[in-house]
Formats: structure tokens, C-alpha cells, sequence
């Protein structure tokens, strides 16, 4: 008979990927469908794409980082759908990612006030500035708290996953500047870009992860 620490490699894909990603896309989808029906409701009666895009990408950020904040505040359950070897990791980790899911929360929080803010949306602009400015201000305040106290392996990825995301910007948004110069699209909104700064940092961050073979599951 197999210990609990010498499991099959299928039951481990199944409980480690399999049984997450259906949890994780069963909640993402709850999320936007919410968020969409009240888009499309009375309140507010549909928003340019841009707005939408910019808020379904502000939920997604704080549906990553419920998932976060849920693990760290009870690390055996964590355990269960977090990519960790045991909930002892969590506990050694609990401050960095506790305040890693806070900073993801603020960020999707001023993303999707942005996204609502007047004339489109219900929020008016003073209020969605008071909430876009603070939570990215807060946010990258924190960031840099968590920065500080990662350890030597995390420094790295963080390192690389700032290259990463200084890479994808100029490469996808100097090439939609480019196209849009040229006559040949659309140019960018200014909540496009918003939008393709947190979407290209989450990419460059599950880059920066998977090559460190963080990705793997354990």
C-alpha cells in the first residue's frame, strides 16, 4: 500500500491540477457572469468594450487572489489546491502571500472602478479616481513590502518576471502604437493600455514561474 506521501502520479494530477483548475474556472466563471448581468442590467444598461474587458480583467485579479488569501488563512485547506508541497509551506509563506493577495485585491479593485466610472458607468470619476489611484498606489506600495521580504528564490522570480513584463509591453503595446501610427488599427484607449499592463504582468509572472519550475505539480 501506497503512504499518504508516495501517491500516484494520476491521483496527484487529479487532486493537485485536475480538481484547482475546475474549481478556480468554476469560480472565475461565477464572477464574470455576475459581473456581467449587472453590466448588462438596469443600474447601468452595458459599457464600451474597453470597460468591459478592463473590468472583467479587475475581477479576475481578485478572484486569483480570494484563492490566495483563502489558502494562507487556513494553510491545510490551501494545501488541498495551492501548487505547495504541505500546508507548512503556506505557513512559512503566509506573510508574503497574504500580502501578495492583498496588493492583487487593491489592483483589481481600481481597475474595476476605472472600468465604471462615469459617463459610462455608475461610479462617479472623483470617486473612481479616489479608488483607481489608491488601490495602485497601495497596491505597488505593498508589492514592494513583499519584495522585500521574499526569499533569495522569489527575489529572482520577481526579478525576472519585472524583465518579463518590461519586454511584453514594448513588444504587444509598442506594436499596437506602431499599427495604430500607420492607419493600419484602432489606436489604444487609455484603459486599453491600463488593461494590457495588468494583463501582460500576470503573463510575464506565470513565465517567470514556470521557468523556475514552480509550475510543476508537487
Amino acid at each position: 500500500m501506497m503512504s499518504e506521501n508516495q501517491t500516484s502520479p494520476a491521483s496527484k494530477i487529479i487532486r493537485k491540477l485536475v480538481i484547482p483548475a475546475l474549481a478556480g474556472g468554476l469560480a472565475g466563471f461565477a464572477a464574470s457572469f455576475a459581473l456581467m448581468r449587472f453590466i448588462d442590467s438596469e443600474a447601468i444598461g452595458g459599457l464600451s468594450k474597453s470597460a468591459t474587458i478592463a473590468a472583467l480583467v479587475g475581477v479576475l485579479y481578485a478572484v486569483i487572489a480570494l484563492g490566495i488569501l483563502i489558502g494562507t488563512a487556513s494553510p491545510a485547506l490551501g494545501a488541498r489546491f495551492l501548487n505547495v508541497e504541505d500546508a507548512d509551506e503556506l505557513r512559512e509563506q503566509r506573510r508574503v502571500l497574504t500580502w501578495s493577495g492583498v496588493a492583487m485585491v487593491l489592483w483589481g479593485a481600481a481597475l474595476l472602478a476605472l472600468a465604471l466610472a462615469a459617463p459610462e458607468g455608475p461610479l462617479p470619476a472623483p470617486a473612481a479616481l479616489a479608488v483607481g489611484a489608491g488601490g495602485l498606489v497601495l497596491g505597488t506600495l505593498i508589492s514592494i513590502r513583499v519584495y522585500r521580504a521574499s526569499d533569495e528564490l522569489m527575489l529572482a522570480v520577481n526579478l525576472e518576471a519585472g524583465a518579463l513584463s518590461y519586454g511584453l509591453v514594448l513588444l504587444v503595446v509598442g506594436l499596437w502604437a506602431m499599427l495604430a501610427h500607420l492607419g493600419y488599427a484602432a489606436g489604444p484607449r487609455p484603459l486599453d493600455l491600463l488593461t494590457a499592463f495588468y494583463v501582460l504582468v500576470l503573463v510575464a509572472s506565470f513565465i517567470a514561474v514556470g521557468r523556475r519550475g514552480m509550475l510543476s505539480i508537487r
